[in-house]
């Protein structure tokens, strides 16, 4: 069986063809509302696969966008219709950066009020199909009406009904032109003929998503032969087809696991390691010790062809999406080519022998007992405990109730015998009920992100066929049950914790789970009875990429279990927290093949010996409180080769009592070869750095300012970023003569000089951010170089003195600074293209003749300086030669918007 679609993925997301929608867009996000209401709405309307999520992506990370925008969220809408709950939880779990599973309505409006009050928000709601009229209107009364002036809302929908329900005037996207398309093509099958190319163009009709799947295919060869045959073209002439086509090139086996991402609701987020479990529990991968292997590999040849989109990353692969189109031709051979193993229908009724439904409302599910995946869409909130009308599903085989609001799971569960696959994960679930024990087919249990769940059942031990338990970020949990041992069919458990009685598990029961791979933590190792636990464990003998090992108090025995747990040599990532040891066992010094080490709050007096790790790229020293040297051990010295030979990334933090740093120097220069970023944070009594020859970027954070005076020697850094801190006293700043980029943050200073003694002579990017102490900035020689200069929020700051000319700059941005003098000159700023002023009042006194006179500018931003404002409003002359002009507190028109070329261009009239 060849399975091989070719090992090329897709190349990283490019647009093409879309640069004038993009400035449409951004013109209708500008413009004030004609209502002068705080919040208005864009919607972009098109059809399938057309490119509305891409281009309204260009338009959320433009970095305008992100400027004008004080906080912006970004919600993917899967389902048939946004449902408030959903809305919600998008809302806070974007702007926040973390998940979100409150289900209660009443706390979720008060949550999305409170993160929204008061500020300028981009809010975009991207694939509703469907919306409910009175939940717009709640989300308008209940979030949207505490918003500043000047917020928005952009939605991109294939409904016209969606589209007129929250806007007078839809944006209609159009296709891509034919050059467009055939760029696009180009990008991903850059060694097709150009007849090929242009038969592909008319055959996708401007299509991007179409564009995409055809070329990825022909690319990897599925395709070539069915488009040279003849009447390919006829045959296949609307979208439908074209997708139909795409996926009847594919082998069975790959069709059958793209029909099965056909049971997540359309636009559903789905997680590549849980879609493969689910392949796996349903005899989609068949049975062998390389299950998950055979199926990331499947998964793989999908992605490569580009039936899967929106792919977000962490470490690896992580998420990814079904485009619509995709998503109906996958359903199209679900019931086909899927009937003949799991007898699939459409209805629901008596005879349902559906492989998966997604429910629009948890009412629907009573009537099938043949059933055998069950996928509760993440709008459901069933609260409370799950109805016990669940068990009548004697044959369900998955069932996913993740982010369903369950917080009791009923004891009848016992009742699905043929259950492999049970995914709770961001429920609020306090317990499992002790029948799970009888569930002796299951292969996978998640539990991740069940910050509630205190327990597992002591019965565990019994279900012998497990080979997932992921226990992710459950922090409610205090131990695991003895008998895991048991479950050596595991391969992984990201979570073990060590409870402090003999009911709870001990560290010696991973010893017999020798399948065991990818990442392990283990929480309170100060709960280790005995020292030969810790060797018994037999981490060397498992494939665990990422090991962490962490105390929660201090425990006499620490340094022996640290030094027994022997983690296999392969290791790539080990986090230590709270080892409070007063030395690191020798064995760490044999762990080659690790790439990442972080050691958080630890008591130890010295370092480890890490400098000849041949492949240690990331090295995180944080808390280490009675560190008081950074001797010659550190770095392996007597080894062979050299030193830190990988390392890119060390950072130091707060480690109040480190007051050396050992200077390796002469023929031990080939320490540190490729550094690319040092981090030194709190500390306050290091008073100087070893040489690093080759580092390009230093940030230096509350710490002692005369560690600034080893920066002479640094010959070539090019970016450094000061915070916290004095710098007036340091001349060996003025030497670097490699800078290229600074920037200052909160430093204590009243008067900082720019250009004196003909320093910073290679400096490109000055900014000075949150430098409350800052009165004045004096640039005193020519800083020919210099480019951009960026001045946020300096409250106190009075005056920029420009002595000289700066020829090259041409990016100036100053914000929140309001009794701030600009003091710009015309003559010195020939080069300037590109001025945003925001929130400060006194530079309207005079900069409206200057800007006039600014003839290279091509994008103005004015926000907050009523003054110079109201000048600009009245003499529109001095602003008529930028093509790009933004005043945000003024009425803006745009004269002739459908026929304007790839330049914005913005004049304010006004108020009318």
């Amino acid at each position: 069986m060849d399975l091989s679609l070719g090992s090329r993925f897709p190349p990283p997301e490019k647009v093409f063809g879309r640069d004038i929608e993009k400035n449409l867009i951004l013109f209708k996000l500008f413009e004030p509302d004609k209502k002068g209401t705080q919040l208005s709405t864009v919607s972009v309307l098109g059809g399938c696969g057309i490119g509305k999520t891409a281009l309204a992506r260009l338009v959320y990370e433009d970095d305008v966008v992100k400027e004008h925008f004080e906080l912006r969220a970004w919600v993917n809408v899967h389902g048939p219709e946004l449902k408030l709950h959903h809305a919600a939880q998008g809302i806070l779990t974007s702007a926040m950066g973390m998940s979100c599973s409150v289900d209660d309505m009443d706390d979720l409006d008060e949550m999305v009020r409170d993160v929204l009050h008061s500020n300028k928000c981009l809010i975009v709601f991207d694939g509703i199909d469907s919306m409910a009229e009175d939940s717009w209107f709640h989300m308008n009364q209940h979030w949207f009406g505490f918003v500043d002036l000047g917020s928005r809302v952009l939605i991109t929908t294939p409904s016209e009904v969606v589209a007129n329900l929250v806007t007078e005037n839809p944006f209609v996207l159009s296709r891509l032109s034919t050059d467009d398309s055939l760029s696009l093509f180009r990008y991903l099958s850059y060694r097709s003929s150009e007849l090929v190319a242009r038969n592909v163009a008319a055959l996708c009709q401007g299509n991007p998503l179409l564009l995409k799947l055809v070329g990825s295919l022909i690319f990897n060869g599925s395709l070539g032969n069915r488009l040279s045959s003849d009447g390919i073209l006829s045959t296949h002439s609307d979208e439908s087809a074209v997708v139909k086509m795409c996926v009847s090139a594919l082998p069975r086996e790959l069709r059958e696991f793209l029909a099965y991402c056909s049971f997540f609701s359309k636009g559903y987020a789905m997680d590549k390691e849980k879609i493969i479990r689910m392949w796996i529990a349903n005899g989609i991968v068949m049975p062998s010790q390389r299950n998950e292997d055979d199926g990331a590999y499947y998964f793989d040849q999908l992605l490569s062809s580009s039936f899967f989109t929106d792919i977000t990353r962490d470490e690896y692969i992580k998420e990814f999406r079904m485009p619509g189109l995709i998503h109906k031709a996958a359903e199209d051979v679900a019931s086909t080519l899927l009937k003949e193993k799991f007898g699939v229908i459409s209805s629901i009724d008596e005879n349902v022998g559906r492989l998966s439904i997604v429910l629009p409302s948890p009412g629907e599910y009573y009537s099938s007992q043949r059933l055998r995946v069950l996928i509760l869409s993440p709008t459901i909130y069933l609260g409370g405990c799950l109805e016990h009308s669940l068990v009548e599903f004697k044959e369900l085989k998955s069932l996913d109730l993740s982010c369903s609001g369950i917080h009791n799971l009923s004891d009848d569960i016992c009742g699905l015998q043929e259950l492999r696959y049970l995914n709770m994960s961001y429920t609020r679930i306090e317990s499992l009920p002790d029948s799970i024990e009888d569930l002796s087919k299951l292969q996978t249990m998640d539990l991740s992100w069940c910050y509630h769940l205190k327990n597992l059942p002591e019965g565990m031990r019994k279900l012998t066929r497990m080979r997932h338990l992921d226990l992710t970020r459950c922090e409610s949990l205090s131990y695991l049950p003895s008998g895991i041992e048991f479950l050596t069919s595991l391969n992984s458990m990201p979570l073990f914790v060590l409870g402090e009685d003999r009911v709870s598990a001990g560290l010696d029961e991973l010893g017999s789970l020798n399948n065991l791979r990818g990442r392990l933590e283990i929480r309170n190792l100060e709960n280790v009875r005995e020292i030969s636990e810790a060797k018994d464990a037999k981490l060397g003998q498992k494939n665990i990429h990422h090991l962490g090992l962490s105390w929660s108090q201090n425990a006499d025995n620490c340094y022996d279990v640290l030094k027994h747990l022997e983690p296999h040599e392969s290791l790539q990532v080990l986090d230590l927290t709270n080892y409070m040891g007063s030395r690191f066992p020798r064995r760490m010094n044999r762990l080659y093949g690790l790439i990442k080490i972080s050691i958080n709050n630890c008591g130890c007096k010295e370092l480890p010996s890490l400098g000849h790790l041949p492949w240690l790229k990331d090295l995180q020293l944080k808390g280490m409180s009675k560190l008081s040297y950074i001797d010659q051990e550190f770095y392996g010295y007597g080894r062979p080769g050299h030193i830190f030979p990988s390392l890119e990334k060390l950072g130091l933090y707060d480690m109040p009592m480190l007051v050396d740093w050992y200077r390796f120097g002469g023929s031990d220069t080939r320490a540190f070869p490729r550094i690319k970023t040092l981090t030194i944070q709190g500390c306050t009594k290091l008073d100087h750095l070893p040489y690093f020859p080759t580092l390009p970027d230093l940030i230096v954070c509350n710490s002692n300012f005369h560690v600034l005076s080893s920066l002479d020697r640094f010959t070539s850094l090019s970016s450094l970023l000061i915070k916290d801190m004095e710098v007036w006293n340091v001349p060996e700043l003025c030497m670097l003569r490699s800078l290229k980029k600074l920037i200052l943050f909160n430093i204590k200073d009243h008067n900082i000089f720019v250009g004196e003694q003909n320093s910073f002579l290679s400096l490109e990017h000055l900014g000075f951010v949150q430098c409350h102490n800052l009165k004045r900035i004096f640039f005193s020689s020519p800083t020919s170089n210099l480019q951009k200069l960026h001045i946020k929020d300096c409250q106190n700051l009075e005056v920029i003195v420009w002595f000289e000319e700066i020829p090259a700059l041409f990016e100036l941005i100053v914000e929140d600074c309001p009794r701030a003098d600009l003091n710009i000159q015309t003559y010195r700023f020939r080069s300037l293209r590109k001025l945003i002023i925001k929130n400060c009042g006194k530079s309207g006194l005079y900069l409206g003749d200057i800007i006039g006179d600014l003839e290279k500018l091509e994008y103005l931003f004015i926000d907050g300086c009523p003054e110079l404002e109201s000048q600009l409003q009245a003499r529109p002359e001095y602003i008529s030669h930028i093509p790009c002009v933004i005043l945000n507190n003024l009425k803006a028109t745009y004269e002739d918007s459908k026929h304007f070329g790839r330049k914005l261009k913005l004049l304010t009239t006004g108020n009318d």
